[in-house]
Protein backbone atom coordinates (compact mmCIF):
# COMPACT_ATOMS: atom_id res chain seq x y z
CA UNK A 1 0.00 0.00 0.00
CA UNK A 2 1.31 3.41 -0.69
CA UNK A 3 2.76 5.10 1.72
CA UNK A 4 1.77 8.75 -0.21
CA UNK A 5 -1.86 10.39 1.91
CA UNK A 6 -3.50 11.46 -1.19
CA UNK A 7 -7.10 12.77 -1.25
CA UNK A 8 -8.15 9.95 -3.53
CA UNK A 9 -6.41 7.24 -1.04
CA UNK A 10 -8.80 9.01 1.92
CA UNK A 11 -10.70 8.39 0.08
CA UNK A 12 -10.85 4.70 -1.07
CA UNK A 13 -10.29 4.03 2.84
CA UNK A 14 -13.26 5.95 3.73
CA UNK A 15 -15.26 3.93 1.06
CA UNK A 16 -13.88 0.85 2.73
CA UNK A 17 -15.03 1.65 5.72
CA UNK A 18 -18.26 2.20 4.96
CA UNK A 19 -18.73 -0.67 3.15
CA UNK A 20 -17.59 -2.82 5.94
CA UNK A 21 -19.95 -1.16 8.12
CA UNK A 22 -22.70 -1.56 6.30
CA UNK A 23 -22.11 -4.61 3.72
CA UNK A 24 -24.57 -4.82 0.54
CA UNK A 25 -26.30 -1.36 1.56
CA UNK A 26 -24.15 1.00 -0.41
CA UNK A 27 -24.78 1.50 -4.11
CA UNK A 28 -22.16 2.79 -6.98
CA UNK A 29 -24.37 5.94 -7.58
CA UNK A 30 -24.93 6.74 -3.61
CA UNK A 31 -21.08 6.70 -3.25
CA UNK A 32 -20.95 8.80 -6.29
CA UNK A 33 -23.18 11.23 -4.92
CA UNK A 34 -22.10 10.99 -1.31
CA UNK A 35 -18.40 11.80 -2.30
CA UNK A 36 -19.70 14.11 -5.21
CA UNK A 37 -17.38 12.43 -7.24
CA UNK A 38 -18.27 10.65 -10.99
CA UNK A 39 -19.36 6.92 -11.72
CA UNK A 40 -16.05 6.57 -13.42
CA UNK A 41 -14.28 7.79 -10.72
CA UNK A 42 -15.81 5.75 -8.06
CA UNK A 43 -14.89 2.67 -10.32
CA UNK A 44 -11.30 2.98 -10.39
CA UNK A 45 -11.42 4.08 -6.71
CA UNK A 46 -13.15 -0.02 -6.53
CA UNK A 47 -10.07 -0.73 -8.98
CA UNK A 48 -7.37 0.29 -6.51
CA UNK A 49 -9.28 -1.14 -3.62
CA UNK A 50 -9.01 -4.50 -5.54
CA UNK A 51 -5.38 -3.74 -6.06
CA UNK A 52 -4.53 -3.22 -2.17
CA UNK A 53 -5.58 -6.84 -2.21
CA UNK A 54 -9.20 -6.22 -0.07
CA UNK A 55 -11.58 -7.85 -2.13
CA UNK A 56 -14.65 -5.72 -2.86
CA UNK A 57 -17.44 -6.27 -5.13
CA UNK A 58 -21.47 -5.35 -5.94
CA UNK A 59 -24.08 -8.12 -5.62
CA UNK A 60 -27.52 -6.70 -6.97
CA UNK A 61 -26.07 -3.39 -7.53
CA UNK A 62 -25.11 -3.16 -3.75
CA UNK A 63 -21.31 -3.50 -2.64
CA UNK A 64 -19.74 -5.78 -0.45
CA UNK A 65 -16.58 -6.90 1.07
CA UNK A 66 -15.37 -10.55 1.81
CA UNK A 67 -14.98 -10.18 5.13
CA UNK A 68 -13.60 -14.03 4.98
CA UNK A 69 -10.68 -12.58 2.87
CA UNK A 70 -10.02 -9.44 5.42
CA UNK A 71 -7.32 -9.91 7.72
CA UNK A 72 -6.24 -8.06 10.68
CA UNK A 73 -2.96 -7.17 8.80
CA UNK A 74 -4.79 -5.75 5.99
CA UNK A 75 -6.66 -3.37 8.86
CA UNK A 76 -4.00 -2.49 10.48
CA UNK A 77 -2.43 -0.88 7.16
CA UNK A 78 -5.63 1.09 6.37
CA UNK A 79 -6.08 2.89 10.20
CA UNK A 80 -2.22 3.61 10.20
CA UNK A 81 -2.50 4.85 6.69
CA UNK A 82 -5.42 6.44 7.43
CA UNK A 83 -3.70 8.58 10.38
CA UNK A 84 -0.65 9.01 8.58
CA UNK A 85 1.31 6.85 10.74
CA UNK A 86 4.40 4.21 10.01
CA UNK A 87 2.20 1.79 8.33
CA UNK A 88 5.09 -1.30 8.94
CA UNK A 89 4.80 -0.52 13.08
CA UNK A 90 1.07 -2.32 13.69
CA UNK A 91 -1.48 -2.31 16.47
CA UNK A 92 -0.06 -4.88 19.02
CA UNK A 93 -3.68 -5.19 19.91
CA UNK A 94 -5.79 -4.70 16.99
CA UNK A 95 -7.34 -8.07 17.28
CA UNK A 96 -8.84 -7.12 20.90
CA UNK A 97 -10.27 -3.79 19.15
CA UNK A 98 -11.88 -5.52 16.25
CA UNK A 99 -13.14 -7.47 19.08
CA UNK A 100 -15.46 -4.23 19.93
CA UNK A 101 -15.91 -2.70 17.06
CA UNK A 102 -16.39 -5.62 14.86
CA UNK A 103 -16.52 -4.61 11.13
CA UNK A 104 -17.12 -1.12 12.48
CA UNK A 105 -13.25 -0.55 13.56
CA UNK A 106 -12.16 0.93 10.24
CA UNK A 107 -15.58 2.94 10.41
CA UNK A 108 -14.83 4.29 14.15
CA UNK A 109 -11.13 5.07 13.10
CA UNK A 110 -12.27 7.30 10.34
CA UNK A 111 -15.36 9.05 12.03
CA UNK A 112 -13.16 9.97 15.43
CA UNK A 113 -10.46 11.29 12.85
CA UNK A 114 -13.56 13.43 11.13
CA UNK A 115 -14.68 14.17 14.25
CA UNK A 116 -11.01 15.83 15.60
CA UNK A 117 -10.37 17.45 11.76
CA UNK A 118 -14.43 19.29 12.58
CA UNK A 119 -13.79 20.00 15.93
CA UNK A 120 -17.25 17.89 16.53
CA UNK A 121 -17.73 16.34 19.86
CA UNK A 122 -18.03 12.66 20.67
CA UNK A 123 -20.25 10.42 23.87
CA UNK A 124 -19.19 6.89 24.55
CA UNK A 125 -19.27 4.94 28.04
CA UNK A 126 -15.76 4.43 29.31
CA UNK A 127 -14.95 2.32 32.39
CA UNK A 128 -17.46 1.69 35.34
CA UNK A 129 -19.31 3.02 38.51
CA UNK A 130 -19.67 2.46 41.75
CA UNK A 131 -22.66 0.38 40.82
CA UNK A 132 -21.08 -1.53 38.03
CA UNK A 133 -22.67 0.65 35.40
CA UNK A 134 -20.77 1.86 32.05
CA UNK A 135 -20.28 5.52 32.52
CA UNK A 136 -21.39 7.94 29.62
CA UNK A 137 -18.77 10.48 28.83
CA UNK A 138 -18.67 13.71 26.62
CA UNK A 139 -15.33 14.18 25.35
CA UNK A 140 -13.84 16.66 22.59
CA UNK A 141 -11.04 14.40 21.21
CA UNK A 142 -7.85 16.32 19.60
CA UNK A 143 -5.48 13.05 18.57
CA UNK A 144 -4.32 9.50 18.66
CA UNK A 145 -0.95 8.13 19.99
CA UNK A 146 0.32 5.04 20.19
CA UNK A 147 2.01 3.31 23.35
CA UNK A 148 4.12 0.29 23.48
CA UNK A 149 0.98 -2.03 23.68
CA UNK A 150 -2.05 0.07 22.59
CA UNK A 151 -3.93 2.92 20.88
CA UNK A 152 -4.95 6.06 22.92
CA UNK A 153 -7.73 8.08 21.96
CA UNK A 154 -6.35 11.91 23.94
CA UNK A 155 -9.31 14.32 24.20
CA UNK A 156 -10.99 16.80 26.51
CA UNK A 157 -13.42 15.88 29.05
CA UNK A 158 -16.94 18.06 28.66
CA UNK A 159 -15.22 20.53 26.40
CA UNK A 160 -12.76 21.63 28.82
CA UNK A 161 -8.93 21.67 27.98
CA UNK A 162 -8.45 21.71 31.53
CA UNK A 163 -9.17 18.40 32.01
CA UNK A 164 -7.59 16.62 29.20
CA UNK A 165 -7.66 12.44 29.33
CA UNK A 166 -6.78 9.55 27.79
CA UNK A 167 -8.81 6.78 26.52
CA UNK A 168 -7.71 3.19 25.17
CA UNK A 169 -9.78 2.60 22.19
CA UNK A 170 -10.35 -1.30 23.24
CA UNK A 171 -12.32 0.07 26.60
CA UNK A 172 -14.83 2.50 24.20
CA UNK A 173 -18.14 1.32 24.08
CA UNK A 174 -21.31 2.34 22.25
CA UNK A 175 -19.85 5.36 20.37
CA UNK A 176 -21.86 8.22 19.58
CA UNK A 177 -20.74 10.86 16.97
CA UNK A 178 -21.93 13.90 17.66
CA UNK A 179 -22.80 17.21 15.29
CA UNK A 180 -22.30 19.72 18.51
CA UNK A 181 -19.03 22.09 17.91
CA UNK A 182 -16.39 22.32 20.60
CA UNK A 183 -16.41 25.84 22.16
CA UNK A 184 -12.59 25.69 22.47
CA UNK A 185 -10.74 28.18 20.50
CA UNK A 186 -6.97 27.13 21.18
CA UNK A 187 -7.25 23.41 20.35
CA UNK A 188 -4.46 21.42 22.03
CA UNK A 189 -1.68 20.42 19.70
CA UNK A 190 -0.91 16.60 20.30
CA UNK A 191 2.77 17.33 19.26
CA UNK A 192 2.89 20.70 21.67
CA UNK A 193 1.33 18.70 24.88
CA UNK A 194 3.18 15.38 24.09
CA UNK A 195 7.23 17.05 23.95
CA UNK A 196 8.46 16.66 27.06
CA UNK A 197 6.27 13.87 28.03
CA UNK A 198 7.38 10.73 28.89
CA UNK A 199 5.14 7.90 27.60
CA UNK A 200 1.32 9.44 28.22
CA UNK A 201 1.21 10.98 31.53
CA UNK A 202 1.91 14.93 31.36
CA UNK A 203 2.88 15.17 34.78
CA UNK A 204 5.69 16.18 36.45
CA UNK A 205 8.83 18.60 36.72
CA UNK A 206 10.33 19.59 33.90
CA UNK A 207 14.05 18.48 33.92
CA UNK A 208 17.47 18.41 31.91
CA UNK A 209 17.99 15.06 32.35
CA UNK A 210 21.16 13.08 31.32
CA UNK A 211 21.16 9.25 31.12
CA UNK A 212 24.73 7.18 30.38
CA UNK A 213 24.10 3.94 28.53
CA UNK A 214 26.55 0.67 28.10
CA UNK A 215 27.67 0.60 24.79
CA UNK A 216 25.70 -2.29 24.33
CA UNK A 217 22.57 -0.16 24.11
CA UNK A 218 23.84 1.20 20.90
CA UNK A 219 20.27 0.40 19.46
CA UNK A 220 18.79 2.69 21.54
CA UNK A 221 19.85 5.47 18.64
CA UNK A 222 17.50 3.98 16.32
CA UNK A 223 14.43 4.79 18.54
CA UNK A 224 12.29 7.62 18.93
CA UNK A 225 11.25 8.41 22.76
CA UNK A 226 11.07 11.82 22.91
CA UNK A 227 11.08 14.38 20.49
CA UNK A 228 13.70 16.10 21.81
CA UNK A 229 16.00 13.68 22.51
CA UNK A 230 20.03 13.24 21.72
CA UNK A 231 22.30 10.33 21.44
CA UNK A 232 26.22 10.83 21.45
CA UNK A 233 28.74 8.24 21.91
CA UNK A 234 30.95 8.92 24.22
CA UNK A 235 34.27 7.26 25.58
CA UNK A 236 32.29 5.74 28.51
CA UNK A 237 29.21 4.88 26.50
CA UNK A 238 26.28 6.26 25.10
CA UNK A 239 24.80 9.50 26.16
CA UNK A 240 20.89 10.16 25.99
CA UNK A 241 20.13 13.90 26.62
CA UNK A 242 16.42 15.11 27.01
CA UNK A 243 13.99 17.69 28.74
CA UNK A 244 11.60 15.28 30.12
CA UNK A 245 8.76 15.90 32.33
CA UNK A 246 9.92 13.03 35.81
CA UNK A 247 7.27 10.66 36.05
CA UNK A 248 6.58 7.51 37.74
CA UNK A 249 6.20 5.78 33.88
CA UNK A 250 10.54 7.36 33.27
CA UNK A 251 11.62 6.29 36.47
CA UNK A 252 9.85 2.86 36.23
CA UNK A 253 11.62 2.90 32.66
CA UNK A 254 15.00 3.28 34.17
CA UNK A 255 14.81 0.85 36.58
CA UNK A 256 14.39 -1.92 33.77
CA UNK A 257 17.42 -1.30 32.39
CA UNK A 258 19.41 -2.33 35.41
CA UNK A 259 23.42 -1.73 35.79
CA UNK A 260 23.05 -0.81 32.01
CA UNK A 261 22.27 2.27 32.37
CA UNK A 262 23.60 5.30 35.28
CA UNK A 263 21.95 8.76 35.67
CA UNK A 264 24.20 11.75 35.57
CA UNK A 265 21.69 14.59 35.93
CA UNK A 266 18.85 15.69 37.60
CA UNK A 267 20.63 14.59 40.73
CA UNK A 268 16.96 14.21 42.40
CA UNK A 269 16.31 11.87 39.77
CA UNK A 270 19.47 10.02 40.54
CA UNK A 271 18.35 9.70 44.69
CA UNK A 272 14.67 8.59 43.71
CA UNK A 273 15.51 5.55 41.69
CA UNK A 274 18.58 4.89 44.33
CA UNK A 275 15.35 4.59 46.88
CA UNK A 276 12.97 2.72 44.39
CA UNK A 277 15.54 0.31 44.19
CA UNK A 278 16.43 0.02 47.84
CA UNK A 279 12.29 -0.50 48.50
CA UNK A 280 12.33 -3.29 45.90
CA UNK A 281 15.28 -4.94 47.97
CA UNK A 282 14.21 -4.89 51.17
CA UNK A 283 10.44 -6.28 49.97
CA UNK A 284 12.56 -9.22 48.48
CA UNK A 285 14.36 -9.97 51.26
Amino acid sequence: MSKEISKELIRQIEIISMVLEKRNFYSEDELSDIFSESLPSIRRDFARIRAMGIPIHSARRCLDIDIQKFDVRTLNKLINTYLALNDTEPIKNLKEISNVFGDKTLSVFVKIVKSINARQMIKFEYELDAHGQPIRRTVTPFGFFKTNRSFILAGCKNDDTGRIRYYLIEKIGNIEFLSRKSGIKDFPSMHDFLSSTWGIYPHGKLEKTELLFDRSCDFLKSRIFINNQEFEDTEDGILFKAEIKISNEFISWILGWGKLVKIIKPLSLKAEVINRAKEIISANK
